[in-house]
């Protein structure tokens, strides 16, 4: 029977036993660990905890912290290491599972205080020549000696090799996965991440050091901010722990005579001091400062510690993390799918590299790959954000490659991601990680973009109404149309149709909001609007009496047109919205006047924000002219673009021609307009453009018209063609004023009424309501 102990070992060690006597030890962050993140908060908890404990250990022996645990496994075969440079790693290697914040704090610590004991042994030379009392300059020697030992002990942040490179012998003693690699000369080596590019960046001041007179401070050019930052922080506060813990306001600093004679420190950190060093630190100005850096520095190495667990897969290592992670962030399913695709980079390295010589290349494709994903979830630091993200990119990717997904809960979101992935061919897994790369691209990028702009995207003739339906769908958080819409980006992407006239793409992002306001408005919500997606990618469906396959990418990688056809998903859409206006008991004889029926009697003006894509349908291509209502494609009767949407996005612009508390009731000659379910319909819909025709309280109706009529009387809006021609138009402001205007010229669609009634109301209700449906359902046809 095997037993617990063959499986993982976990031991108390000082920083001493972790880092420093692990000479030829190298740490290995795998892609899966966020990147560096401890700031100067935590710099400073940590030395207030020091300091505390610190003080302790005057009287007790017992004194120690406990910082937490580090969680390894050995991987001194560097199976997991990519990229590897074969014989230029360190002798023992260990995979850091848990642990690396602190690991990494440590570390930087101990590069200030090598730094600092570096610049102060000098001056300790200088006292210990300067001393002809033996017994004092022998105390001094001890204490250069102990000193001496200390440089060499915090030195080993780096692992050292029998390499000749000045520098490059010298490894950093952690790496990150994917952006560093260990290497023994300058073609090998490559430490590009934070903490490894300091690392190197300090040992190559230490060398420049050794041509000099004097130990200078670290010049922090060039290094990363987090770091820049951290290294300052410690510094500060090992300024303040060498005049003897200055930085506490709450305690009264320390003396050397506080540290005389006291049995715990011969006993704990090995450093007896006595009254002939307490004489030379009277007599010598920076021997104090050497005695405290020394003795904080010993207390360091050998009173901080760590739980350290070594497990002997990494399987086993990720449970026990789950075990340990009580407290800390838990990882996102995107952090905990990496590895296993890391593993498949490196099985398919080594598989391949008999039989194509461009194994190595495709593997070093994938993990560029890769990165592009995580660099995505790296910048988020709002762990809801991140998770809120994750949850997003893996409901609308793996339902378009697998249909069904469950994501409820974070042990779903990783279920799904890895069974995905594992269920995928091994010649497709390559494409998995593309289109997945693709789909958080359009995610990051668009779908959840502050303000959706489809540019380089989307060809210029269908920009702004590609624009103004992402945002539509976006603003309704309709996530589950995402799915739909990466199938036919990766179809354009592979035939190269994106930003041209044949992109299936555009087509099916007009074909889902049409589909998706025209059904919405009906229902009076979204009325079951999922479930017409869950068919389309978990069941495949119907359309008259031909049945036809789910849409999902696995097994489809051709992405081809016969797989993934945009025609016939409008047909389905046609079909699932006839199926459902049917339902809703009608008296009309045709889809389209059923349709008419059951919108004209629902409340649409109660929910502003859902109707405004609804709205510029209404609008759009319509105007009256002497020969009554036409529609009309001049450039004057466009409402497809950005600026009538941001117009319609601002407070108080979509407005009731009559509301109740605004209006006066009583100068209306139809009292049933007071009636919610009359007032509230699309008919009654004012588009205040400047919020400055509706301000007025209890105005009356003939009040309000007159107003509007004084608008149309404006001589812009005669000369609006005339200014949509010029070539002014170019400037966002002037594009924002024109539609101002234009949106005032359907002033007239109201005042064409001599009274307000619940009459004028039907007839403009049914008017935008059938010009919406015109205009919508071109974009399913």
């Amino acid at each position: 029977m095997q037993k617990s102990l063959d499986i993982f070992k976990a031991e108390p060690q000082s920083v001493f036993d972790v880092l420093c006597d692990r000479k030829n030890t190298g740490f290995y962050m795998p892609a899966y660990q966020r990147p560096y993140s401890w700031e100067e908060k935590h710099i400073q908890d940590l030395f207030a905890d020091c300091e505390n404990v610190f003080r302790n250990l005057l009287e007790s022996s017992d004194a120690i912290i406990f910082l937490g645990s580090l969680l390894t496994v050995d991987d001194s075969a560097a199976t997991t290491i990519c990229p590897l440079a074969k014989r230029h790693t360190p002798t023992h290697i260990k995979l850091v599972i848990d642990g690396q914040q602190r690991l990494s704090t440590l570390v930087l610590i101990l590069l200030c205080l090598n730094e600092r004991l570096n610049i102060l042994l000098p001056k300790l030379k200088k006292s210990i020549d300067k001393e002809i009392d033996v017994n004092l300059a022998d105390s001094l020697e001890d204490l250069r000696e102990i000193v001496s030992q200390l440089i060499q002990d915090t030195s080993n942040f780096v692992v050292e090799t029998q390499a000749e490179h000045d520098l490059y012998k010298y490894l950093p003693k952690v790496i990150r996965s994917q952006v560093d690699c260990w290497g023994k000369d300058d073609k090998k080596a490559n430490y590009t991440s934070p903490l490894s590019e300091a690392l190197l960046h300090y040992q190559r001041h230490i060398i420049d050091s050794k041509k000099t007179n004097g130990f200078k401070v670290m010049n922090l050019d060039n290094l990363s901010k987090r770091i820049v930052d951290n290294i300052k922080v410690i510094r500060k506060q090992l300024d303040d722990v060498q005049v003897g813990f200055k930085a506490n306001k709450d305690e009264t600093f320390l003396t050397v005579a506080d540290l005389v004679n006291k049995e715990t420190f011969d006993v704990c950190l090995d450093f007896p001091i006595d009254e002939s060093l307490l004489i030379v630190s009277d007599k010598y100005t920076d021997i104090q400062s050497v005695i405290f850096i020394t003795a904080f520095a010993k207390f360091l190495l050998h009173r901080v510690c760590l739980t350290y667990v070594e497990v002997n897969n990494e399987s086993y290592a990720f449970d026990m993390f789950e075990a340990l992670n009580t407290t800390g962030e838990p990882l996102t399913a995107i952090e905990t799918f990496v590895p296993k695709v890391i593993e498949h980079i490196g099985y398919k390295r080594k598989q391949d590299a008999d039989v194509d010589a461009d194994a190595d290349a495709d593997a070093d494709a994938a993990i560029k790959t890769l990165t592009g994903i995580t660099e995505r979830f790296e910048v988020i630091t709002k762990t809801k954000d991140k998770n809120d993200k994750a949850k997003a990119l893996i409901l609308s990717f793996v339902r378009a490659y697998q249909g069904k997904v469950k994501i409820t809960t974070l042990r779903d979101q990783r279920d799904a991601m890895i069974k995905s992935y594992d269920s995928c061919l091994y010649i497709d897994k390559d494409n998995y990680l593309n289109h997945l790369k693709e789909t958080s691209d359009f995610l990051f990028d668009y779908w959840q973009a502050k303000t959706p702009d489809l540019t380089n995207f989307v060809g210029s003739n269908e920009l702004e109404q590609a624009n103004i339906c992402l945002r539509y769908l976006t603003d309704l958080k309709h996530d589950i149309a995402s799915s739909l819409l990466v199938q036919f980006i990766l179809q354009d992407k592979k035939y190269n149709t994106l930003v041209t006239s044949d992109s299936s793409f555009v087509k099916a992002l007009k074909a889902v909001t049409a589909f998706s306001v025209l059904w919405r408005v009906m229902s009076g919500g979204a009325d079951g609007i999922d479930n017409v997606y869950k068919k389309l990618h978990e069941k495949g469906f119907k359309i008259g009496d031909s049945e036809f396959p789910p849409y999902q990418l696995k097994n489809n990688i051709s992405l081809s047109q016969e797989k993934f056809d945009i025609e016939l998903v409008k047909s389905y859409f046609i079909s699932e919205l006839e199926s459902k206006i049917i339902t809703k008991d009608s008296p009309e004889s045709t889809i389209e006047t059923k349709w008419l029926d059951i919108c004209s009697k629902q409340p649409i003006l109660t929910k502003n924000k859902n109707i405004k894509l609804l709205v510029l349908s209404a609008f759009h291509n319509l105007e009256l002219s002497t020969e009554g209502f036409v529609r009309s494609d001049e450039k004057r009767n466009n409402f497809y673009t950005a600026s009538m949407w941001d117009l319609l996005s601002n407070n108080d612009r979509i407005s009731k021609v009559y509301a109740p508390g605004s209006s006066d009731i009583n100068s209306f000659a139809d009292q049933k307009i007071i009636q919610p379910e009359i007032f509230n319909k699309i008919g009654n819909i004012l588009v205040d453009a400047r919020c400055n025709i509706t301000n007025n309280k209890n105005q009356s109706w003939h009040s309000l018209r007159q107003k509007m009529l004084e608008v149309q009387n404006n001589e812009s809006i005669d000369n609006i063609d005339k200014l949509l021609n010029s070539e002014s138009m170019v400037s966002d402001e002037t594009k924002r004023n024109a539609s101002v205007l234009i949106f005032e010229r359907k002033y007239a669609e109201i005042t064409y009424f001599d009274e307000w009634t619940e009459q004028a109301i039907n007839e403009r209700t049914k008017l935008l309501l059938s010009n919406a449906w015109e205009n919508l359902i071109d974009w399913l046809k």
